[in-house]
């Protein structure tokens, strides 16, 4: 086994674990929203910046892409052929099951992301990667390896994530802590090791299994795009909270990165 699977294959039982958590605090909720035709759960600033790869009818991979709203989103944006991976298998199958139950043309495929067959090789227009996805990858040069391969030859990557900076400050679940403190290093060789589990939407606590997050860089995260032969035509960074566990740095103030969107070409 490579070094970086075992830490792949504990996230999928970990993710397994969570997802009927997430799915008992969330289903109907998206249920209802993708009763609507057309709805989309992408919000701005985003929006403008897919907007502007003009996403009409062109192949968009969701690499991590969780339960699939987004990707079904994209969809009703006007994108394409839409593919979904994620490393569970239970968010596949709710994916799957509510894209199918509305109508909404999108396949989605449980793959650890390091494995992506072949056959899904310079294939994509786009490769579209939200928050929550960089974290779980513990080689994140061979992660834009992958990218690179799913992209064809004019194809683009577009990152709206988390600020590593926020890596640095308390989480929400921190009590007695001041939110603009930080309480941990920029540069972590190590990933963090957990057992607390993952249900951030529900906030339900239990003892789970173990889990592997890496925390990398601005400079890891460019350098692994741009060794990959990908060009970066876009950052730009936001006091915005898009991963629902630092709205109290958000609330304190003064302003301090917490998401970016990037985009990059093919060269």
């Amino acid at each position: 086994m490579s070094d970086y699977k075992k830490f792949t294959q504990a996230n999928r039982e970990a993710w397994n674990e969570a997802m009927p958590y997430h799915q008992k605090a969330n289903a109907d909720k998206w249920d209802k929203a993708f009763a609507t035709p057309g709805f989309s759960a992408i919000r701005e600033p985003a929006v403008a910046l897919i907007s502007e790869l003009n996403i009409q009818g062109q192949k968009i991979a969701h690499l991590c892409c969780n339960n699939g709203v987004e990707l079904m989103s994209l969809k009703n944006m006007g994108a394409g052929e839409c593919v979904g991976f994620d490393i569970s298998d239970q968010a596949i199958q709710e994916a799957q099951e509510r894209a199918d139950r509305f109508g909404i043309p999108c396949e989605f495929v449980q793959f650890d992301i390091y494995n992506i067959s072949e056959k899904y090789h310079n294939k994509f227009d786009i490769v579209y990667i939200s928050i929550g996805c960089l974290g779980w990858m513990p080689a994140i040069g061979r992660f834009f390896g992958k990218v690179a391969e799913l992209l064809n030859e004019s194809g683009e990557l577009f990152i709206h994530e988390s600020h590593p900076f926020s890596e640095m400050l308390p989480a929400d679940n921190l009590e007695n802590v001041d939110p603009l403190k930080i309480i941990e290093p920029y540069f972590k060789k190590e990933p963090y090791i957990d057992n607390d589990g993952i249900d951030y939407i529900g906030k339900t606590t239990y003892k789970s299994k173990t889990m592997y997050w890496f925390v990398w860089t601005l400079s890891d995260i460019i350098m692994g795009i741009i060794e990959n032969g990908l060009k970066l035509r876009h950052f730009s960074e936001y006091p915005d909270d898009i991963s629902t566990l630092h709205l109290k740095n958000q609330e304190m103030g003064p302003d301090i990165p917490l998401s970016y969107i990037l985009i990059a070409e093919k060269e």
